[in-house]
């Protein structure tokens, strides 16, 4: 066999090799959490590569995403309309030098620049990678295309058609979720791009994106098109503006788990590895607190991975990427699709931190606990080391303790056998972790 069909043969066998889950997702019965199509429970362990569709070329994209499949992660969340800066006024900055749209105009789609979209997400399929797919990214701060569509005469209108117009391009792509707004609050013209999405496809999950402090549950009470609600906040104690109302990624979830929405819940975005002083330590914070907090699902980010600039290929070398690794083989250990969250505190019932309902500051130590209703399976996640006390009658029968370094991935078994009777004092196996950090993970076990 020649060198090129060697060549395909490996390509083809590379992606298909990727070819095992079961799409759309949906919610569960219950509404408590995603799964395949078949039933199997779904955890997306999401990274955010928002400008991939024109940042880079079809070649780097397939790099990174074989990378970010290597390392455990299931998920993207990408925009497809450029940022208004730098993208949308240079598109020479642009690998393939078009703009999405001519005339800055929704209604008036570039098909050069789709055609490329097209083979991104195609290739995003044959990899079986969920993408979080934002159409009309509004932006936070002037960056993406609010001021835009708000100059438009009928903009809600304009919205509304590029929305069926979007859909009916992509629907046929099972792997899709759909992602209204953008890092901005709902206004009109996004309501009108997410009813005109839905009214062409009911089959895909429908989300949305605004600013940080509220889900989107919240944010869109009464919206029937939204069928997956997701969390989006920074850390208080690192945030000196408050007016967002940032709030723990616990508190948010606790607050929807309150609110009973009816629909699973994702952590879409919070702190990025390389911005606001975030440590690797803060990263896994998110992470676990979104899984013991009931989500089903949490996005990575990191600063050069989102923008994908010149130097975007040193970001997959940084830490964060490994801890989540570990984090996500973690996911796949324990059945948490059947685990809720100890917010009664009936199982951990002494060294749990401070709950920080509010905004700032404080409630950076606050361990979170989960466990199975049958009894068998708990976890707990101490952001940092302390002795812990747990209620063991809440286990119908003896139980065994692991000690997990969300750090380097090693576990480590405590001596003997635990009485489902009483309070069990349990301590983590040092004050530190091999990377030098306080945060562990207890997870407990019927032997039986």
């Amino acid at each position: 066999m020649n060198p090129s069909a060697l060549a395909l043969v490996a390509c083809f066998s590379a992606l298909t090799s990727f070819s095992q889950f079961k799409f759309p997702l949906k919610a569960s019965e219950d509404k408590k959490y995603l799964v395949e199509q078949n039933g199997k429970p779904f955890f997306l362990n999401g990274c955010s590569l928002w400008r991939m569709p024109y940042a880079i070329t079809y070649e780097e994209v397939k790099f990174l995403l074989e990378d970010r499949k290597k390392n455990n992660f299931n998920a993207i969340e990408i925009m497809i309309s450029p940022d208004v800066k730098p993208y949308q006024i240079n598109p020479d900055t642009m690998p393939i030098g078009h703009n999405a749209f001519f005339d800055n105009d929704v209604n008036k789609p570039n098909e050069e620049y789709f055609r490329h979209v097209d083979s991104v997400l195609e290739l995003c399929n044959q990899m079986n990678i969920v993408v979080v797919l934002a159409p009309l990214y509004l932006g936070c701060c002037k960056d993406g295309w609010l001021e835009i569509i708000q100059q438009y005469k009928d903009g809600e209108s304009k919205c509304r058609e590029y929305g069926k117009w979007f859909a009916n391009r992509y629907k046929h792509l099972p792997n899709l979720i759909w992602l209204n707004g953008g890092d901005h609050n709902p206004v009109p013209e996004s309501i009108a791009f997410g009813e005109g999405v839905a009214s062409i496809d009911t089959t895909h999950l429908h989300t949305s994106h605004a600013h940080p402090g509220k889900s989107s549950a919240e944010r869109l009470k009464g919206v029937k098109w939204q069928t997956l609600s997701s969390a989006y906040t920074y850390f208080p104690a690192m945030e000196t503006d408050t007016a967002w109302q940032y709030k723990h990624v616990y508190t948010q979830l606790y607050e929807e788990m309150l609110n009973r929405y009816k629909m699973p819940c994702i952590l879409l975005e919070s702190a990025y590895e390389r911005e606001r002083h975030i440590t690797t330590q803060g990263l896994r914070r998110q992470a676990y607190w979104s899984l013991l907090s009931g989500a089903s699902g949490a996005f990575f980010g990191h600063r050069d991975l989102y923008q994908l600039q010149n130097n975007w290929r040193e970001g997959l070398k940084d830490p964060g990427n490994r801890s989540m690794k570990i984090f996500y083989d973690f996911v796949q250990s324990i059945p948490w699709y059947r685990m809720r969250s100890d917010w009664p505190h009936s199982l951990f019932v002494s060294g749990r931190g401070t709950f920080n309902a509010t905004v700032y500051p404080g409630g950076e130590d606050y361990a979170t606990a989960s466990y199975t209703s049958d009894s068998t399976v708990a976890a707990i996640y101490l952001p940092t080391s302390r002795k812990v006390g747990v209620n063991m009658s809440r286990f119908r029968g003896a139980v065994s303790a692991t000690w997990l370094d969300p750090s380097s991935g090693i576990s480590s078994k405590t001596s003997g056998v635990f009485k489902n009777s009483g309070i069990a004092y349990f301590s983590p196996p040092a004050a530190i972790n091999k990377e030098g950090s306080e945060d562990w993970v207890l997870v407990l076990k019927t032997t039986k």
